[in-house]
């Protein structure tokens, strides 16, 4: 090849006139390029619309719309491609203000290609970050950590996009962006630690600003985030109060309404924590009535899940169930069940297509070596041909491939989307009924309605791990277990650290249709030894088995209060819960007994169903 190659130079050294003729016929790629003074004139006034669609960015997200589309119409017809680039990120943003986070994603991956190809780097870093808080907001609102994931990976390719050339705004940006990723990963993974690196990512990007005086439009988000961190990590209620005053007093200097939607949002929240529920129904209220003004349904959403948690605090019922009650209704009206899978397909084509304009450069470059190589000889071009074949029958076979992906994709998301709604639906009337036992007086009537609460989380449980993973039919039940007991601690107000609490599970994964059975079954043996095992005990324990062994499941719960009466245990004389652990006993055709020396343990042999071929 390299051969090949120095005698194609020197016969194309040879042939200088012949080469010129065919670079003279080569095609101009450079789109910024305006030659005439009629271009440099439009492109002056496609950025003037530009510049008047962004002050409108937090006031008035129409009017924004308006001159951006403007600037589309202009750039279009002179074939501009950063104005087509610019205004189309424009839409990008009203996309995202209007709830509609599927077109806003599909918009921003189109800018994000031509920005690459453009060479415009900067705004290359800005629309990663952008994307980013999209994935952010949705992996936020419907606990995914996936999309958490995909903001946290791209706001780190802007950082290291920024760094590379050291670009300031570019990488507090990033910072920013990042810790606000790391806030919600943190919460949906009970990891503190990720709170903690977000502090310190605030931390590093308020320095950088200090020290450079650069990437100054950041400072309020960076207010508002270490106060989210103060109220909700480190308790500390004044410290997160003095720094949402800086963020309040930043964004209205500014006139950045949509900014303060979250201020408010904080300060809200902050004032719950510290039991003053007039203050904190105050900002909520302020953060909805803005939200109206800015025709921002996603804030809105927010807003009234602010004041649905600021109503019931302050034992306001009817109020906060109002409240929550609009939050569902506008949060299904900016949701379908398709739009995973339309995200998922769209950041997969934006990939494919990235990949494919690399190929096509290559095959650029690979054109003008065979015209280099043609010149000496015939026999590169047979070559040549008998790679574009090659090339063309594996795109056939990656194309069939990812089609049937793409199908196995969208049944996956589906079956996830299918389980969601479902445990969305669960946590409804778990919280209905939690709103219930405020209207009650018969302590007898609200412990019911409680254990029937904890019985409708048992299942909601499930169905939050099946939309969590890829394979929908099974359940890993070690970590079911987990959630279950301290759901369970929680609610009957004990703590793990006053506990010994053992959970060994041999076969962590199980076909969903017996863990359902088996989740409700320990649910309710548990809840019976939360609510009278512990009373009279100062060191209380709780251990519970899952072993394998015999083709059958091996389930012993074992707690250390006195013990249940022999007349409970007879199922002539049992109560609903007695006669709910015969009724899914028999479900799961298993056979279990009832020792009651040194506290209550039940003891269950569960028949093994055979897993079925792959």
């Amino acid at each position: 090849m390299k051969l090949s190659e120095r005698l194609g130079d020197y016969l194309i050294s040879a042939g200088l006139s012949l080469l010129l003729v065919i670079a003279c016929h080569q095609p101009n790629d450079s789109n910024n390029e305006v030659s005439s003074a009629v271009s440099i004139k439009d492109t002056v006034t496609i950025n003037t619309l530009l510049r008047k669609a962004r002050t409108f960015n937090q006031t008035n997200f129409d009017s924004m719309r308006w001159y951006a589309k403007e600037a589309l119409a202009m750039a279009e017809l002179i074939q501009w491609g950063e104005g087509i680039a610019k205004a189309e990120a424009v839409e990008c943003n009203y996309q995202r203000r209007k709830g509609n986070y599927a077109g806003a994603i599909s918009i921003g991956l189109k800018v994000l290609k031509r920005y690459d190809s453009l060479g415009l780097w900067k705004d290359e870093i800005g629309l990663k970050n952008y994307l980013a808080d999209i994935y952010k907001e949705m992996g936020g609102e419907k606990a995914i950590v996936e999309y958490l994931r995909k903001g946290l990976e791209l706001s780190k390719q802007g950082q290291e996009l920024a760094e590379r050339k050291n670009y300031i705004p570019g990488i507090v940006t990033s910072l920013n962006q990042q810790g606000i990723t790391l806030r919600d990963l943190s919460g949906i993974a009970n990891r503190s630690d990720l709170m903690d690196s977000a502090f310190v990512l605030y931390q590093q990007g308020i320095k950088i600003i200090e020290q450079t005086g650069e990437g100054k439009d950041d400072l309020g988000k960076f207010y508002n985030n270490i106060a989210q961190v103060y109220n909700e990590h480190f308790k500390d209620y004044p410290m997160a109060l003095s720094f949402l005053k800086k963020a309040i007093a930043f964004n209205t200097g500014r006139n950045n309404q949509n900014s303060l939607t979250y201020n408010y949002d904080v300060t809200s929240y902050v004032y719950q924590n510290m039991g003053n529920f007039d203050s904190a129904n105050h900002y909520g209220h302020k953060m909805l009535g803005l939200s109206k003004k800015l025709k921002a349904p996603y804030r809105m959403v927010n807003a009234f899940l602010v004041l649905t948690n600021a109503n019931k605090k302050a034992n306001r019922n009817d109020s906060a169930l109002y409240y929550y009650e609009q939050s569902v209704a506008l949060a299904d009206s900016m949701n379908n069940l398709e739009r995973s899978g339309q995200i998922t397909e769209m950041q997969t084509k934006y990939e494919t297509e990235k990949k494919e304009v690399e190929i096509a450069s290559l095959n650029s470059v690979n054109k003008i070596r065979s015209q280099r190589l043609w010149i000496a000889g015939g026999i590169v071009a047979l070559f040549a041909i008998a790679v574009l074949i090659s090339v063309m029958q594996n795109r056939r076979l990656q194309k069939q491939k990812k089609q049937i992906t793409a199908q196995s994709d969208r049944l996956k998301w589906m079956m996830k989307e299918l389980h969601h709604r479902v445990k969305n639906n669960l946590q409804i009337v778990s919280s209905l009924l939690n709103l219930q036992t405020y209207r009650l007086k018969d302590e007898e009537s609200i412990s019911a309605i409680k254990e029937s609460q904890l019985r409708v989380q048992a299942m909601s449980l499930i169905h939050q791990r099946l939309y969590q993973v890829d394979d929908v039919s099974k359940v890993n039940f070690k970590l079911y277990l987990d959630d279950l007991v301290d759901t369970l601690m929680r609610s009957f107000g004990f703590n793990s650290t006053d506990f010994d609490l053992q959970i060994h599970v041999e076969k962590e994964f199980l076909d969903v249709d017996m863990v359902m059975p088996m989740g409700l079954l320990v649910n309710e043996i548990l809840t019976n030894s939360f609510k009278y095992a512990y009373k009279q005990v100062k060191h209380p324990s709780l251990h519970i088995s899952l072993v394998s062994g015999n083709q059958q499941l091996h389930l012993d719960i074992k707690d250390n209060g006195p013990g249940l009466n022999r007349d409970a245990a007879e199922p002539s004389k049992s109560g609903f819960g007695k006669k709910l652990i015969d009724a899914l006993s028999k479900q799961l055709k298993a056979i279990y007994s009832v020792d009651n020396e040194h506290g209550t343990a039940y003891h269950f042999n569960i028949p093994q169903q055979e897993e079925k071929a792959a």
